[in-house]
């Protein structure tokens, strides 16, 4: 089975038009993106990039975010196909909770795995940022003052969005 080259994966809404603006600033096209569901999605169906969805781990009630049972199952078990048909060689990870298990099963296939903290992460690292340090080739942090909590992965290359 041929490997990917190399995958995008994020969160719809924000962390989307991050990833969007990166490439185009990039000037580079992954091979395939990966994204939760969400209204967004659909002006990045009609490009030339494959797009796979995977369900949102989390369910929100008013301001109250709850782990959904079926969703987690459902969640875990098609990045679990994704990474098994994917066979990335490179990801690129912006984005949520929601890109943390594709990454650790693609890591487990052999996969690098790079992530870009989001801008909004100034002072505390993210939780996702946390749980991915383990697997990350590289963190890219766009705030020199999260190096220190970070270590030896993390790079400050200025803005990168």
């Amino acid at each position: 089975m041929k490997r990917t080259q190399f995958v995008m994966i994020t969160d719809r809404g924000g962390h989307l038009h991050n990833a969007l603006m990166l490439l185009e600033q990039m000037k580079i096209s992954p091979d395939v993106f990966i994204t939760t569901l969400g209204p967004d999605i659909d002006a990045l169906s009609q490009g030339e990039t494959p797009i796979y969805r995977v369900p949102h781990l989390f369910k929100w009630f008013g301001k109250v975010r709850v782990l959904n049972p079926i969703s987690v199952v459902s969640h875990f078990l098609k990045a679990f196909w994704l990474a098994i048909r994917l066979r990335p060689y490179k990801v690129v990870s912006l984005g949520a909770s929601n890109v943390v298990v594709f990454c650790f099963w693609a890591k487990l296939l052999g996969a690098k795995i790079y992530h870009v903290e989001c801008m909004n992460q100034v002072k505390n690292v993210s939780v996702t940022a946390k749980l991915l340090y383990p697997i990350c080739h590289e963190i890219y942090v766009q705030w020199d003052e999260l190096l220190l909590q970070l270590g030896s992965k993390a790079k400050y290359v200025g803005w990168v969005l």
